[in-house]
Formats: C-alpha cells, sequence, structure tokens
C-alpha cells in the first residue's frame, strides 16, 4: 500500500507519545494495524508486549483479525524470519489486544488481593445490577423514612419535601441513581465532590474566578456580541442609503450602547449589569417609502439585536449578592444529597458483594485502586513496550487516569478523531482529547508529538468539498469544541477522478393552504418525506454511478445506497413501509422498538398470566391472540355473562357454570395455562420458553407473518435474554417478567436484532449513530428539519464534570421553586455541549458518502427560513439553529441574498459544491414523474401473442422430475433419520430449530455449566469405568464408592475431563446404577460392549415417502451406548440423563426415544447375527430403567 508522508510518520515514529488525528476516511485502521505489524516483525518485539485498547468487542475482534491476516501475508516473503511470526500469530488469540473493560477484568483478576477483591467474581447482567440498584434504593428508602420522627425532621426528609412530587418519591430515586452514575466516572469522587460544595460557600470575587463565573462570563460575551453583530448588519444596510439617515442614527446608537456594555464586562459583573440595564431599545425609525423591503428587513435584524438584549437583561435581572445567597441557602441539601447518595452505594456495594457480582464501573474503579500501587503499576508498565488507544475522542477521565499509569514516558500511540465524537451521552469526554490536541501541537517536547491525518480516501471530490463548505462555516473552538482549520480540513486522497457530482439538498415545505391536495395536506410530514427520497431512490438505481476507488463506471444498486436520520423513532418504521410499498428492497436497522414488537408483547402476556391467573389485560392479549384462538365474539359473550368486576373473575365464572362449548375452550385454555404454571417451577426459564413455543406453535404463525424472518429472530433473542437471566442470580418466571420489565424501562436491546447479510441488495436505513464506521456510494441524510431535543431542563439538579452541582433553588417556607444561577449556567453550558455533539453527528453523516450525499429536510415556513439562513452565520445564531438543516443552510446562504431560479417543478439555487432544491409539499410527490411519460408507456405497452404467452409459462413452471431425490443424503445419523420420520409423521409441521447453544469460547463472560454438560460428564465417566475393578467390589457399597472417587480422579488427572466437570458428577448415580438388578446382570455378563459405533444400509422408503423411488440404499451411522450377551441374546443399553414428571411425562419420554432405540436394536441383531432380547431406556439421574416395545 502506497502510504502518505503524514501517514508513515505515524507508522515509523518511535519513543514518543503519539496523538493521531485521523478524520473520516483517512485509513487510521488500516495505519494501525501496518503500525503493529512493523513492531512485530521488523523489530521482533512479541505480541504479549502489544496493549492495544478498542471500545467494542467487535473492533477487538476486528483488529485481531486485520492483524493476523497482516502477519500470515508475512510467511510469504523470504527474508523473514518465519518461526518467529509463526509463533506471533499462534499468540494472537491470548494477546491484549481487547476492550479497556477486559483488560481491567484481567487486571483485577491478577491482582484480586490488592483490589479487596473475590478472584472468582462475575460481572453482573446490566439488568440484573438494574434491579439491584432499584431494590438498594428502596431498602436506603424505607430506612431512612424510619427514622424521621412524629414531629421533626431529617435531611433525608428535607429532600424529599424539597424534590418530591406529592404523589411518590420517585424523583429523588432518580437524582440519586443519576448522581450515582455520574460519580463512579470522577477518578477521585470524594475530592470531586468537596470542590463541587465548596461553591456553594462563594463570595462575588470568588464567583468569577470559579468556573460559575469564567461560564457566566462566556455566554454573556457570545450573547452580547451576537447582538452588536446583528446591529452592525443592520447599520452596514442602511449607512451609505438615501432615506435612511434616521435610522443609520438610530443603529448607531444602538450599538454604541451594547459595545459600552461588552466593555463594561471587563470591569466587572455590577459594571456591566448597569450598562446592561441602562440599554433602551427607541422605537423603530424606518422608511417604508423610500424601501419598504429594505426597511422591514433592517427592522427584523434590529429586533432580533433587541430580543437578545431583554433576554440577558431578564436573565441577570438578580442581584449577584443575592444569587449568591440562594446558592449559598442549597449548600446544607446538596451535601445531604451527597451523603444520600453515599448510602445508597453502600447498600448497592452490599447487594452486589452478597453475589460475588462487579459492574464495569467497578472494574475500572478497582483497576485503578489497584494501579495506585507504585509496584504494581510498574510491573504493568514493564509488561507492555507499546500502548495503543483506538478511537481516543471516545475515553473519560475514568479510563484516561487508568491508562495513564500504566503507560511509560514515550510509547502511548492514540488515534481518533474528535470530530467524531458521538458519544457524550455515555459519558464520553472529548475534552481529553481536545486538550492533547491543542498541547501537542504547540509543544516543541521531544516525548509528544501531533500527527493530523487530513486525507480522505473514502469519498470524491463533490463530497469532500461539500463537506468543508459546511464545516469550515460552523465548526469552532466554540461549537463543535474544535476548530475547522487546515490542519482539520478534508483533502481528498483517492487518484481517480471521475465527473464532479455536487451535494444536493431538498428543502420540502410542508405549509398547507386552501389549494393543497387533500391527500398531501392531511400526510404525516415523516410519510411525506420517506415518499420524497424513494422517489429519488427508484431515479438513480440502474443509472450509471463512476467508482472514485476502482475508477470504473457502474450501475448503481439498491446495496449502495444508506438512509441516515438522526433518531428513528416515528420515522424508521414509516420508511421502511413505504419503500416496501414503492417495491425498493430495505432493511431498517433499528425499527420497531424490540419490546413493543407484537410477537414479544404477546408472548410476554402469556408469561405475565402463567405467572397470575388474574390479570385482565394479558388474559385478553392472550385470549384472543392465536395462542389462545378466542374470537371477539366469544370474549364479549363472556363480559355479557358477568358485566361488573374483572374481565378474569367473569372468565372463570363462565368455565364453573356453563357447559356450552365456549366453556369447554375456556376449560382447556385454562388447563394449558396451569400446566404451564407447574412447568414453570420446574424448569430453567430459558428452556420453559423454548417450551412455549413448541406447545403453541407460535413460533411458526409468526413466521409465516410479513417480516416473519425478524420475528422468529426477535423470539430468539428472547430466548437469549432468558438464558442471560439464567446465569445471573436470580430465579423464577415472577423475577424473570421483572428482569425484562427492567431492561424495556431501561432501553436495553430496544433495536430488533439484525438479520441481514453484507451481500443483500437492499437500502439500508439505520441511525447516525449505527452508520459510525461504514461507508456508502449513496447517502441520503433525512430528517434534518427535525428539531434538537433539549431534554435536561426538566431535571431539578444537574451535575457536571467541570461545573458541580447545579440544583434549583428550594424554598420549602414560600413554596417556592426556581433555577439557581448555577443552574442556568449549567444549563447553558449542557446546551452548547448538546449542539456540538449534534454538529459532530453532522460531521459523521456527511463523511459515510463516496459519490453522493443528498441532504433532505422539511421547514414550516419557507420564507422565514431563508431569512433567517441568509442572516450573519456568527456563533449565536448558529447556538439558536433548531436543526441539521439550520447549519447546513446557514453554511451556504450566511450573509448572502441568493438567486432562486423557478423551474417546472421546483425551485433551485446552485452553488460552486451545492445544488438546493426548494419544493411545495405537492411538488415533492410530482418532481419525478411526467404525466407524459407514464401516457406513452402505457400506449407502448402490448400483451404478447398467445403462443409466446403459453411457452413462457411452460419454462417457469418448469420442475425437475427427480426434485425429492436430490435431497437424499449419502450418509444419516440416528438422530436424523429419527427427526425426518418424526416431522413426516407430523403431516409436514415444519421443525423449530433446535436451541444450540454458543460454544464456551464464544461467551462474553463466564457462565455455569449447562445440564447438557453435565450429562455428558456423567455420561463419559460410565462409558470409562474398568468393569473389571467395578466387579471385584460390586457387593461392599464403601469400597464401591472409594473406586468411584479414584476414578473420577484419574479422568482429572489424564486431562480427560475438566475438574469443574468433573465436580458436577453425582458418583451415588453411578452406583446406584451398578448396584441396581440391570447392573448387577451387566457386570455379571462374559461379553459387554460399550460405545458401539456402526454404519449400516437402510432402505431410505422407510424414513419418507418422498423417497419411495429411491433406488440407492441410505447409509446410517451412529453410537450405541451399551450392550451386553446373556443367554445367546443381546440386552441394549441406552442412557439418558432426562426426567420426567407424571405418568404422562414417562410416557412422552418412552415415545420420544422409541425409534431410536429400536433402531439401534435393528442394526445390532443384522450387523451381529444375535437378536436382541431387551431394549432398555437407563434414566441414569432418575435411576429408573424403562423397558421399550417394539
Amino acid at each position: 500500500m502506497k502510504w502518505t508522508e503524514d501517514q508513515l510518520r505515524a507508522i515509523e515514529t518511535r519513543k514518543k507519545n503519539l496523538l493521531v488525528s485521523a478524520a473520516a476516511g483517512s485509513g487510521k485502521t488500516a495505519l494501525l494495524i501496518e503500525r503493529i505489524r512493523r513492531i512485530v516483525v521488523e523489530e521482533k518485539t512479541s505480541v504479549d508486549a502489544l496493549l492495544v485498547l478498542t471500545f467494542t468487542r467487535s473492533a477487538a475482534a476486528e483488529m485481531k483479525e486485520r492483524l493476523s491476516a497482516a502477519l500470515m501475508a508475512e510467511l510469504e516473503r523470504e527474508d523473514v524470519d518465519s518461526d518467529f511470526v509463526i509463533a506471533q500469530i499462534s499468540r494472537l488469540g491470548a494477546a491484549s489486544i481487547s476492550t479497556l473493560h477486559a483488560f481491567c477484568s484481567r487486571l483485577v483478576k491478577d491482582y484480586f488481593q490488592e483490589g479487596g477483591i473475590d478472584p472468582e467474581f462475575k460481572l453482573g447482567n446490566e439488568t440484573e445490577l438494574s434491579i439491584m440498584v432499584q431494590e438498594a434504593l428502596e431498602t436506603l428508602f424505607e430506612e431512612k423514612y424510619q427514622e424521621i420522627p412524629e414531629d421533626g425532621e431529617t435531611p433525608f426528609s428535607r429532600l424529599v419535601d424539597m424534590f418530591t412530587s406529592n404523589r411518590d418519591d420517585r424523583e429523588l430515586k432518580s437524582l440519586v441513581e443519576n448522581f450515582h452514575y455520574f460519580l463512579v466516572t470522577q477518578p477521585d469522587s470524594e475530592k470531586w465532590c468537596a470542590r463541587a460544595l465548596s461553591y456553594f460557600g462563594m463570595d462575588a470575587r470568588g464567583f468569577w474566578k470559579s468556573p460559575w463565573g469564567r461560564e457566566l462570563d462566556s455566554l454573556i460575551r457570545t450573547d452580547m456580541e451576537g447582538a452588536y453583530e446583528l446591529l452592525e448588519s443592520a447599520y452596514a444596510l442602511c449607512r451609505d442609503y438615501e432615506g435612511f439617515e434616521k435610522t443609520a442614527a438610530q443603529l448607531q446608537e444602538d450599538f454604541f450602547a451594547v459595545g459600552l456594555a461588552i466593555d463594561a464586562l471587563e470591569e466587572g459583573y455590577d459594571d456591566f449589569r448597569k450598562a446592561l440595564s441602562g440599554i433602551r431599545f427607541a422605537r423603530y425609525s424606518g422608511n417604508k417609502k423610500a424601501d419598504a423591503e429594505t426597511s422591514d428587513h433592517i427592522k427584523d435584524l434590529r429586533n432580533e439585536a433587541k430580543g437578545i438584549i431583554q433576554g440577558l437583561q431578564k436573565r441577570l435581572n438578580l442581584d449577584l449578592s443575592e444569587a449568591l445567597a440562594q446558592l449559598s441557602e442549597m449548600q446544607g441539601p446538596m451535601e445531604d444529597l451527597v451523603a444520600l447518595t453515599r448510602d445508597f452505594q453502600k447498600k448497592y456495594q452490599l447487594k452486589k458483594a452478597e453475589k460475588n457480582l462487579l459492574d464495569f464501573n467497578d472494574l475500572e474503579q478497582s483497576t485503578l485502586r489497584i494501579l495506585q500501587n507504585p509496584a504494581i503499576a510498574a510491573e504493568v508498565r514493564e509488561q507492555y513496550e507499546y500502548v495503543f488507544l483506538d478511537e481516543y475522542q471516545d475515553t473519560n477521565d475514568m479510563q484516561e487516569a487508568i491508562i495513564r499509569r500504566i503507560v511509560r514516558e514515550d510509547n502511548y500511540f492514540m488515534v481518533g478523531d474528535v470530530k467524531q465524537s458521538i458519544y457524550r451521552f455515555r459519558l464520553a469526554d472529548p475534552t481529553i482529547f481536545i486538550g492533547k490536541y491543542h498541547r501537542f501541537g504547540q509543544e516543541t517536547d521531544a516525548l509528544n508529538d501531533l500527527i493530523t491525518l487530513s486525507q480522505n480516501f473514502r469519498s470524491c471530490q463533490g463530497v469532500v468539498d461539500g463537506v468543508n463548505t459546511v464545516f469550515e462555516a460552523i465548526m469552532s473552538p466554540e461549537l463543535g469544541e474544535i476548530e475547522y482549520d487546515e490542519r482539520a480540513r478534508l483533502y481528498k486522497g483517492l487518484d481517480n477522478e471521475g465527473p464532479y457530482v455536487k451535494t444536493q439538498v431538498h428543502v420540502i415545505e410542508n405549509k398547507t393552504d386552501e389549494d393543497t391536495d387533500p391527500m398531501v395536506g392531511e400526510m404525516p410530514a415523516a410519510e411525506l418525506e420517506a415518499r420524497f427520497i424513494a422517489r429519488e431512490i427508484q431515479s438513480r438505481v440502474g443509472k450509471p454511478i463512476f467508482d472514485t476507488k476502482t475508477g470504473q463506471e457502474r450501475l448503481l444498486g439498491y446495496r449502495d445506497i444508506g438512509v441516515l436520520m438522526r433518531s428513528v423513532a416515528g420515522r424508521g418504521d414509516v420508511y421502511a413501509k413505504i419503500f416496501s410499498e414503492l417495491g425498493i428492497p430495505a432493511y431498517f436497522d433499528g425499527g420497531e422498538q424490540y419490546y413493543e414488537s407484537m410477537e414479544i408483547g404477546v408472548v410476554m402476556n402469556l408469561l405475565d398470566l402463567i405467572d397470575n391467573h388474574h390479570q385482565d389485560l394479558p388474559l385478553l392479549s392472550v385470549m384472543t391472540s392465536p395462542i389462545g384462538g378466542f374470537n371477539t365474539e366469544a370474549c364479549t359473550e363472556i363480559r355479557l355473562f358477568q358485566k361488573e368486576g374483572s374481565y378474569y373473575a367473569a372468565a372463570e365464572k363462565y368455565r364453573d357454570e356453563r357447559e356450552d362449548a365456549l366453556a369447554a375452550k375456556l376449560k382447556a385454555f385454562y388447563k394449558r395455562l396451569d400446566a404451564w404454571q407447574w412447568d414453570s417451577r420446574v424448569m430453567d426459564i430459558e428452556d420453559f420458553l423454548w417450551k412455549l413455543y413448541l406447545d403453541t406453535g407460535y413460533y411458526h404463525f409468526v413466521g409465516a407473518l410479513p417480516g416473519g424472518e425478524q420475528r422468529q429472530s426477535n423470539l430468539r433473542v428472547l430466548l437469549k435474554r432468558a438464558g442471560d437471566y439464567k446465569r445471573s442470580t436470580l430465579r423464577g418466571l415472577f423475577y424473570f417478567i421483572r428482569f425484562i420489565e427492567r431492561m424495556k424501562k431501561h432501553k436495553y436491546d430496544m433495536s430488533p436484532p439484525g438479520v441481514l447479510s453484507e451481500s443483500e441488495n437492499v437500502v439500508r436505513i439505520m441511525t447516525i449513530h449505527k452508520s459510525k464506521g461504514l461507508e456508502f456510494p449513496v447517502v441520503f441524510l433525512s430528517g434534518t428539519g427535525k428539531l434538537f431535543n433539549k431534554r435536561t431542563r426538566n431535571r431539578d439538579i444537574l451535575f457536571h464534570k467541570d461545573l458541580g452541582i447545579c440544583p434549583d433553588y428550594v424554598n420549602l417556607a414560600l413554596r417556592a421553586k426556581m433555577p439557581t444561577l448555577a443552574k442556568n449556567i449549567c444549563l447553558e453550558k449542557n446546551e452548547l455541549e448538546t449542539l456540538s455533539e449534534e454538529m459532530r453527528l453532522l460531521y459523521v453523516a456527511m463523511t459515510r458518502a463516496r459519490e453522493s450525499l443528498v441532504v433532505v429536510g422539511m421547514v414550516k415556513n419557507l420564507e422565514s427560513k431563508l431569512a433567517a439562513w441568509s442572516g450573519p452565520g456568527d456563533l449565536y445564531h448558529l447556538k439558536k439553529a433548531g436543526g441539521l438543516l439550520d447549519w447546513i443552510m446557514q453554511a451556504l446562504l450566511r450573509n448572502s441574498a441568493p438567486e432562486i431560479l423557478e423551474e417546472e417543478k421546483r425551485r433551485r439555487l446552485s452553488l460552486p459544491s451545492y445544488d438546493v432544491y426548494f419544493y411545495t409539499a405537492e411538488q415533492s410527490l410530482k418532481h419525478h414523474v411526467s404525466e407524459d411519460t407514464v401516457g406513452e408507456l402505457i400506449e407502448e405497452a402490448q400483451a404478447p401473442p398467445e403462443a409466446m404467452w403459453q411457452e413462457v409459462c411452460r419454462r417457469l413452471s418448469y420442475r425437475y422430475p427427480f426434485e425429492k431425490q436430490q435431497e437424499l443424503p449419502g450418509k444419516m445419523t440416528v438422530t436424523e433419520v429419527k427427526r425426518l420420520r418424526t416431522q413426516a409423521e407430523a403431516l409436514g409441521v415444519p421443525e423449530i430449530p433446535e436451541r444450540v447453544a454458543l460454544p464456551s469460547f464464544m461467551m462474553a463472560d463466564a457462565r455455569e455449566i449447562t445440564g447438557a454438560e453435565k450429562g455428558t460428564a456423567l455420561h463419559f465417566m460410565m462409558q470409562n469405568l474398568p468393569l473389571h475393578k467395578l466387579r471385584a467390589v460390586a457387593a461392599d457399597t464403601e469400597a464401591f464408592k472409594r473406586l468411584l472417587e479414584e476414578e473420577r480422579q484419574r479422568l482429572i488427572d489424564e486431562e480427560l475431563l475438566l475438574p469443574e466437570l468433573a465436580e458436577t458428577i453425582d458418583l451415588e448415580v453411578i452406583r446406584g446404577f451398578f448396584q441396581s438388578e440391570l447392573g448387577r446382570r451387566m457386570l455379571a455378563a462374559d461379553r459387554v460392549r460399550r460405545e458401539v459405533p456402526f454404519n449400516y444400509q437402510y432402505d431410505p422408503r422407510k424414513v419418507l415417502p418422498d423417497w419411495q423411488n429411491a433406488e440407492a440404499p441410505l447409509v446410517v451411522q451412529g453410537m450405541i451406548d451399551c450392550c451386553f450377551e446373556e443367554n445367546g441374546k443381546w440386552i441394549l443399553l441406552d442412557y439418558k440423563t432426562d426426567r420426567y414428571f407424571g405418568e404422562a411425562g414417562r410416557q412422552q419420554l418412552i415415545d420420544q426415544y422409541r425409534l431410536q432405540i429400536n433402531f439401534y436394536a435393528e442394526a445390532l441383531a443384522n450387523l451381529t447375527g444375535m437378536p436382541v432380547a431387551e431394549r432398555i431406556l437407563c434414566l441414569v439421574a432418575m435411576g429408573e430403567q424403562i423397558k421399550v416395545d417394539r
């Protein structure tokens, strides 16, 4: 590969800490792999000496895979030390290339004594831990309520009064929980709390030196400078305009007064407030007679500036001493909140300790605590010669503190792109990257260096220009948190040059009047936009597109298109539905919320009903579903039978008192519910859930519905969640239902599982977050007119890394509640950080495109939007943007009077790197369709001749005559034969796939040994016991027990069984079998055969009716567990570890294995020439032997 100069610097530089700022498409992963490859191959550094950290398991796995491929390629070179390279490849599996949490887990286990951690700890399941959080909160609050005296108060009761509603204390619990999750990300939370609480006792002088004061100063300056620039722009319009002399003079007075207030900021807050309060805006003195349009434009600019100043006057009307007094009053309650949160954390830690669980935050905190031991930190530093951290922009203070303790002074390699930092909601802190970006860029220190990779090897020139045009105008250190300068902008890196393709922006005005088509007027905005994008896709697919990477022209396919949106809520499903209607194959990654899907809702209602029959909504849901099979008339009849009271009571009364067909159906329905309730008490939830799928046939039913593959995948994921639950410390159906409810409440697994392969020719619909790391030849960025979400304003208390604790002011005596000065400052800061994140999201979305970028957005009033977009485009106005479309259009139109051209079905604005199109709602639906073209196509269409039509039908309906015989395999196992026979007997009901557990090496966390593994271990030991030794001690029970103990230890010593599996073997079960009548018969036999493999020719016509014409025999292979000779005949044994409940369960088990054991008997008799006298099913775990007839 040909590397650029900057890439080579990043690959070859050694003995330095490197921060690589890698722009989108700059090849950072390839660079990282190449740097590691050279370190390993050229410097003979073992992979064991490398620490490579990523933020996802999939990224770590991909890195190992790519590094393995790179090292494998080295083996083809003659001058390479192949033995060394092969050794490194073999060590890759255990190399420290992992997520940060996986690294922490290994470190905590290695130094558990230092961290005070039980080395057998387990990582708690997200939902189980969430339930523990709630239980700890409930316990703590209950204790605190008990401590409140009848005629007094406590710090806790004051918090309850201040921060809860009249209904319940959920708000305070939520505050404590949020504060806890915030504190665990702070490297030294005690120090952070002490500093945050100290801000509440400041005087005026201290305030301006504090983070609150510095942030307030910055916010005021931004607003004041925004107002000043607006007034300057207005003045520039009338300064030399005849007839506007009075207007110019008035504006001069206005911006002079604003300028004086800005200057007063340097003197102090009180001087500024005095100057600010003195600003008065006289009545506007325009001149409509001279030029009405210009006069109105000047008035709008002046009014906007006036709004800024009056807003500041209102927000800052409180005297600073009063504001600080309010904050001082809140110091006590905030100290109480800190103490309450600490009490909660102790309760939560105790709950986790009871079950020996840790969460990810515990891992980080324990790792940091361990690394505070200088000797351990030095030992870890010595182990790793090079430390790499990918996606560095997504780290946080805690993670940075950990890494700082394990890197040497010159071996830290960080790579990322702060412009793609979009995970602040997961507490990622881009300011860590930004701080080093500035520091490394300015230092001449030999140990630290900044390398920027700006060349983009993904996109064509049109996309690169489109991205640069927008972000050069809108991204800054204040908004976006980085300057989009020469180092940050993109440069095309691909050599090939195709036709220049401008970025397109399509703006749809969703405004209706009396002339609007009623169908268009009633159409939801999301549907209108989806239909527009669908038509755009249809007009492009199948047309030539130039591929800049290959330098070749090809036809555009559906798989080349990605439709991205900020949020899929209320939009994604609409897009998928419209695309399907219009014949566009599409896959929606993140559709209908998983727990809201119909199939999951029905199954959860069924589980609710099984757990407790007395619930109306679950009962009706299940009765009217395919599981119950009751129609509306039947449900209505039950309700009319007893009109009062609950529905479940009416159903039970109808069942017990009536004798008609409906009562019989109800009895059968409740009988099934009772049987399932019993099963749920004795079975693992995972097995029980699968049994429900089988018993109800619901898995097949949803598979036959539209989107059946996805629906079945949803049900399988619910089964996986049941597996997670089984591996937790929770038990029982009731707690499983709570477990799922918590997952739903906390939005875990909200998106359906993917069922799509990369090669499928479909349009991808996804969120911008999910698109990170992907690329598409054509990207449609949709929903850009949607407003930003600013939810933090509703919280009583805000927590901020720099600003500390920022509460509302609450005065219980006056029953008053209002934001403190600190909270107002924090709200502004949070809003700015949220906007910065949104801006980076826009960057991620636009840089996914390779050949063409299409932006689509809707507005309510185009004319007012055009006026706003054509304004100054300064920081103040960028902060006031409502959505992504505002930023794009502000970048394109700022300080300009756009010349929009009228076209037949739309309006167009042509710019150097953009084409912008404007539509009414009706035009957006019709601009692709020409009535003349449609008419011509209809006229040209002619029916084919009858003979040709018949030939087409004949060819398309052709069936290969020996199609069924193609399915005949050359060899089958006994289990496969049994399965096919059972299926055929079930009249073609399709088989539900077996539930197969993942192999242990693919499991993310430690897990319990499964029942199947325990059964296999028991079976293995029984087959490997030396019979001659058993015969010698058969009559001596104690000697028999000792022999079994010795044999189990032998299997462990010879590494035939893992110790943990061997421990699960119940030796009493084995002793019971061999000392039973059947066991004694076997030990007395002269000829005993165990694990007898066989291959047996079988008539395929006995397996399937479809194979009646098969000529070749079918070879069936299998393994007989045990057989022994008695009186010239075989006694055949088949070991099983199954259990049954009740006589019906016993008979079901016999029927299940009858075909299999009879097949073994037939094969044994025919292959040996000796008949089989008895076929015995040995239920080893239950100590029962069952003779099976033919």
